[in-house]
């Protein structure tokens, strides 16, 4: 009977798969001055761009381009979202901001191989205790 208990890991979601979008990766800190740097991604320096808003470049290319945002939600929580960007007079400007999964698929779309790499870099902050996947209603 203890495997009733777990059917909900049996649910397998897929990157690039429309239901990847509703996945959402809950932080189990916040990010701050003193903890922004473990998030740096590919050389990239994660950096405060507002207000409890870190963010730092996933994918850069010359047609698109997409930042992780660590920020505090509603809630409380912190979360890594996505958001993607346009380039103007030599700043980025972010969007609006989506969910973990939404982002990675659009990455997924431009680009498999580095989706790919982004989500194991999500998935290793799963693993080092650092936050959670949970599913988010839309």
């Amino acid at each position: 009977m203890a495997e009733d208990n777990n059917d909900f890991e049996d649910v397998q979601m897929t990157l690039g798969e429309p239901e990847f979008n509703a996945m959402l990766m809950q932080m189990n800190h916040e990010v701050n001055a003193s903890n922004a740097s473990e998030y740096n991604f590919m050389g990239n320096k994660t950096q405060e761009v507002g207000d409890n808003v870190w963010a730092v470049p996933a994918y850069l290319s010359d047609d698109y381009a997409l930042f992780f945002l660590y920020t505090e939600i509603d809630t409380g929580d912190w979360v890594l979202a996505f958001s993607e960007a346009q380039m103007g007079e030599g700043q980025f400007n972010l969007g609006t901001p989506m969910t973990t999964g939404e982002g990675l698929n659009r990455l997924f779309e431009q680009d498999a191989d580095r989706a790919k790499m982004v989500l194991s870099f999500v998935n290793d902050m799963e693993k080092a205790g650092e936050g959670v996947w949970r599913m988010v209603e839309e």
